[in-house]
């Protein structure tokens, strides 16, 4: 095995396990709610979709556009400002997740009401504000844990991100089992396990800096306006990609609670479960090729980096073909992992297949988005990573049920994922790299 290759597993293997053990969170919530409590409050879980996973997209943001910025200025070997943009990215996390948490817990009622749940049941929508609540008390640890793991990694020390990471999905896992079942908490038992979980992550990432691993140091730094501005505008397409699923999420409970109802929620509530691990996937490989890409850019090794994007190409490829193959055969044992209603199941059995269609351009969609960024395309990617996760997405939702019938709606990220990969496509081969 070359060394370019052993670069290549090196980063994407701990990237994938990191990124889907950060979704895993929800997802384990998901199967103790749905077996532990009922498929009202698997629904419920999911109302507060569209808000958790917009605070982890915007605050993606930061550690993302500064990673990029970390890896661009180590490939020139400029270790202090390297420092200089990790210190600013992780100082505008802590102010971001202090802010939303406020939001969260304040606001927690009117948010869910916002998200569809004014249309549901009095139980669905009780439920959805305590989970958010809860859940919102703990954005600190939340959004840390995520941008220590980006920052982790970057410094040489991916192993140790995946981890950290892992240690706070296992005591996820046992702590969402005592609290719903021995204690009999529910949903507020699932929030406050994830929270829990998270912290135990946090504490695993810390122990990088406190051993002084790699180039990175929490410490004293000066604010930098034009550099604040940098890591934003690096960060901002990784932050609109991951918009796509709240705003899928969100457009979704809408339509779903004024057609079908309480059943079309949870439904879609597993649905996006399952999205959520598919997308951790695919989105892994592209986010563990970034800082091969950033390396690659600072020291402009244009044939290393076109290497690394076929292979991402190839990866993602490859993996969303599998992971389609596994639900379209397996569709029933996977959905009764979250609930066993007849009727819930029969629901998810029909829409599976159709919405699973979505997972493979979105795969390479991911790589394009990913790759523009880490090589200062920023408007590029910003286009593609809009017209993805927001204007194409949204619009197919809305318009598809009303245009056809109600259970084509499935499809509609499959058809958007579709007209964005046509775009990404068409920009990639009009842009011109160019060193800065």
């Amino acid at each position: 095995m070359n060394t370019r290759t052993k670069s290549l597993f090196r980063y994407i293997f701990p990237a994938v396990g990191g990124l889907f053990v950060t979704y895993l969170y929800n997802v384990v919530d998901g199967i103790f709610v749905g077996q532990g409590v009922g498929s009202a409050a698997l629904g419920a879980v999911n109302i507060g979709v569209p808000f958790i996973t917009f605070v982890v997209a915007i605050a993606a943001m930061f550690p993302m556009g500064g990673a990029t910025v970390v890896a661009i200025r180590i490939g020139r070997g400029d270790k202090d400002g390297a420092n200089h943009a990790f210190m600013t990215a992780f100082s505008l996390t802590l102010i971001l997740s202090v802010i939303l948490m406020i939001i969260g817990m304040v606001f927690s009622q009117q948010i869910v009401d916002i998200s569809g749940a004014s249309k549901l049941s009095d139980e669905m929508r009780k439920m959805s504000t305590e989970y958010l609540f809860y859940y919102s008390a703990f954005s600190i640890p939340m959004l840390m844990s995520t941008c220590l793991s980006v920052f982790v990694r970057n410094d040489g020390s991916p192993t140790l991100s995946f981890v950290g990471m892992c240690t706070g999905a296992a005591a996820n896992i046992f702590l969402d089992w005592l609290f719903i079942f021995p204690l009999r908490m529910g949903v507020i038992g699932a929030a406050v396990a994830s929270g829990l979980g998270q912290v135990f992550s946090v504490l695993v990432l810390l122990s990088h800096f406190a051993r002084k691993k790699g180039s990175l140091r929490i410490k004293h730094f000066s604010v930098s306006l034009p550099l604040m501005e940098k890591i934003c505008k690096r960060g901002l397409p990784e932050a609109v990609s991951q918009l796509t699923t709240p705003v899928t999420a969100l457009c979704y409970n809408l339509m779903l609670a004024g057609l079908i109802g309480d059943i079309g929620v949870s439904t879609f509530s597993i649905l996006s479960f399952i999205y959520s691990l598919a997308n951790a996937i695919l989105s892994g490989v592209a986010q563990g090729l970034q800082p091969l890409w950033g390396n690659c850019y600072g020291k402009r090794d244009t044939d290393e980096m076109k290497y690394f994007f076929r292979c991402g190409m190839i990866i993602n490829f490859i993996l969303s073909i599998l992971i389609y193959t596994i639900l379209y055969f397996f569709d029933e044992t996977v959905i009764r992992i979250f609930n066993q209603d007849i009727e819930l199941v029969q629901t998810a059995q029909a829409a599976l297949p159709l919405f699973g269609l979505s997972f493979i351009p979105m795969a390479l969609n991911l790589i394009y988005t990913a790759f523009m960024f880490s090589t200062k395309r920023t408007t590029q990617a910003n286009a593609i990573a809009i017209c993805r996760g927001i204007v194409i997405k949204a619009a197919a939702i809305f318009c598809v049920p009303i245009l056809f019938d109600v259970d084509v709606i499935w499809l509609a990220p499959f058809m958007a994922e579709v007209l964005t990969f046509v775009l990404a496509m068409i920009l990639t081969k009009t842009t011109k790299l160019v060193y800065k």
